[in-house]
């Protein structure tokens, strides 16, 4: 009795066997997508430079099994605005066309950017990938814009900057003003990197224009440079902000006095023929009206990216 008790459970034991290897595909998909639909994923830690701005293209969120493509938009930006350099989150079971949107929305550089621009230049990204598997699980990584010495030496001499400038009784107008002028006064344009840039030049640039350690450190300055160096004087100030950009040009966008107004310190430091020295304020805190009519070719932007500027 227990020998033909034996056979019976070897028997049931072998059939299982044979049917988890013919179905072995379907077993693995099920056990992983499963695994990765109740995966728990931890709200990304923020650091110094993380802000606490919502927007209306982007939000922070914590919600990360992504069901559509604007959750996976909030994700990214939750992710770069926290300041860590990976971060996984995964695609809800329901959400079919979840590959399809993260590799269209991973591979369209302009979006991609305009999340980077409402995030501390500190925190955002000169490199970002990302890897997927048929699970639904997806990775980002990115290769910041700004070294651990870069950040260093701004911030030092950014405290050095308000120490001369910025004043108590002064309104935030008023401290705004300041920096712009202050920047423009000991900053020009880069113009030999913007000629190398037009020309598809590689060769290695004297300055890092770039970047807010031009104006601030080396007296050297492209538009995102300027417009970098503004954005982290309006984080530190506490000031609501994020860039515009298109394909030619980027600025800062500024929520003051509970209005949106466009700053442009690169067209308030034109170039001059005969090199010298110009203030303006032709594009200090306008609105999108009055900045439209002034130009509309090295201004133009997509206002679905910028739904504040309507």
């Amino acid at each position: 009795m227990k020998k033909h008790k034996l056979h019976i459970s070897t028997l049931i034991l072998l059939v299982l066997l044979i049917v988890c290897f013919l179905y072995r595909t379907e077993i693995v998909t099920f056990v992983m997508s499963t695994a990765t639909e109740y995966a728990t994923v931890n709200k990304p830690d923020n650091n110094n430079y993380t802000n606490d701005y919502t927007f209306d293209f982007v939000k922070t969120t914590d919600n990360f099994h992504v069901k559509n493509a604007q959750d996976i938009k909030d994700v990214i930006f939750t992710f770069l605005n926290s300041g860590n350099e990976e971060f996984t989150f995964y695609c809800s079971k329901e959400y079919k066309n979840c590959m399809k949107d993260l590799k269209s929305i991973s591979e369209n550089q302009i979006l991609l950017s305009v999340i980077n621009n409402m995030v501390s230049p500190f925190n955002s990204y000169q490199k970002l990938y990302v890897t997927t598997n048929t699970y639904g699980k997806v990775i980002i990584q990115i290769d910041k814009l700004y070294t651990k010495e870069d950040i260093t030496n701004i911030n030092k001499k950014m405290d050095e900057i308000k120490s001369e400038i910025i004043k108590d009784n002064m309104s935030l107008e008023e401290k705004i003003k300041a920096f712009h002028d202050y920047l423009i006064n000991h900053s020009a344009y880069d113009e030999v990197r913007a000629a190398k840039i037009e020309n598809n030049d590689k060769t290695e640039y004297q300055y890092n224009s770039h970047k807010a350690t031009g104006p601030l450190l080396e007296g050297m300055a492209l538009c995102s440079g300027y417009s970098d160096a503004m954005k982290i004087f309006l984080d530190q100030m506490h000031i609501k902000n994020y860039k515009i950009s298109n394909d030619n040009h980027i600025w800062n966008f500024v929520y003051l006095n509970d209005k949106w107004l466009h700053l442009d310190l690169t067209w308030d430091d034109p170039v001059t023929t005969d090199k010298s020295n110009v203030l303006l304020h032709k594009f200090f805190l306008i609105d999108t009206n009055t900045l439209l009519k002034l130009d509309t070719t090295n201004h133009n932007f997509n206002p679905e990216y910028y739904p504040e500027t309507k």
